[in-house]
């Protein structure tokens, strides 16, 4: 049995699909611009839309490319090579969680050879790709403070790098030490330690932008990654924001008493100091000794001694 579906004036005609019990499977007919012809039961029933809700729109279209393609992307792949697109594609349903397929998509062709439409076949992954974004997220990040761990900081920042290269913009690197963090563990023990480190990061998220990366390194060790003048526009001046926050005194509700603190950082940059991530963090490393062989409780940049631009102080500080 074959049904006909019209688009761009013309007849496509698809096999009936019988569906599933367990309703595993979504299929989508698509004209070139990525816009909904028909869809099977199914794809209403899990997503929550109506039918007026979606037709003639473009849907899967991802915010970030990097997680997961865009229909339209996957479209164009698809017409320039003429075959089959496989991957994964995700969409919002109407209660706004998130649907994700395991896609193919098949162009067909009219009788001059012509590229007129495409069929899409879901497997819904959604189940999967949950587990998949926990397990992705226990591996790149840090169990203790939530910041990203040294494998997913040096991921994402080498992306970063990347991206500002084709923007032509510049990346800073700094790394953050803190002062005498030993004798906290030493003398107070390590789940005053632990604590010290989760207000610490607290603290420097209350500086920074949702765009600028922060990763430990190690140990009391941790790291930013950031474009000057877009992901923080007062550049250099957020350095001592942290530096400033940092030296409040810091309240342990463990032991029920106050510390203080202060923090080593030593900044670079890219391009202007190494041609990649590793030389910017060496670079970074380098300027951080320098810092802490003067004392500590300051920043400078590599190969620029006694920077220290002003910016605005945090009076006080609440973890």
């Amino acid at each position: 049995m074959f049904n006909e579906i019209m688009v761009s004036g013309r007849k496509l005609e698809i096999e009936a699909v019988n569906y599933m019990e367990d309703n595993a499977f979504v299929s989508l007919v698509l004209d070139t611009s990525g816009q909904l012809i028909h869809a099977s039961p199914f794809f209403y029933q899990l997503t929550g839309f109506s039918r007026d809700e979606v037709l003639g729109k473009v849907l899967f279209q991802s915010t970030d490319e990097t997680v997961a393609i865009s229909l339209a992307m996957a479209i164009n792949i698809a017409k320039k090579n003429g075959d089959n697109w496989q991957g994964e594609i995700s969409q919002p349903k109407k209660n706004g969680e998130m649907l994700w397929l395991d896609t193919r998509l098949m162009p067909r062709r009219d009788e001059n050879g012509e590229i007129f439409a495409f069929i899409l076949l879901g497997f819904d992954i959604t189940r999967h790709m949950a587990i998949r974004e926990k397990l992705h997220f226990r591996a790149h990040n840090d169990a203790l403070t939530k910041t990203l761990n040294r494998q997913g900081y040096y991921i994402r920042s080498r992306k970063k790098i990347r991206a500002a290269n084709a923007r032509g913009a510049q990346i800073v690197v700094a790394i953050l030490d803190l002062d005498n963090f030993k004798n906290i563990n030493d003398d107070l023990g390590h789940a005053a330690g632990d604590e010290v480190l989760r207000c610490f990061i607290s603290r420097v998220k209350q500086c920074i932008s949702r765009t600028t990366l922060l990763g430990r390194l190690g140990g009391d060790e941790f790291a930013l990654t950031y474009i000057d003048g877009v992901d923080e526009p007062a550049g250099r001046g957020v350095l001592q924001l942290i530096v400033e926050a940092t030296r409040q005194p810091m309240y342990l509700h463990y032991l029920q008493q106050t510390v203080e603190l202060s923090v080593s950082i030593g900044v670079a940059s890219y391009p202007e100091h190494g041609p990649n991530f590793s030389s910017i963090l060496k670079a970074a490393d380098t300027a951080l000794y320098k810092v802490k062989a003067r004392g500590g409780d300051d920043f400078i940049n590599y190969q620029v001694p006694g920077v220290n631009e002003s910016g605005g102080i945090i009076n006080s500080v609440v973890c």
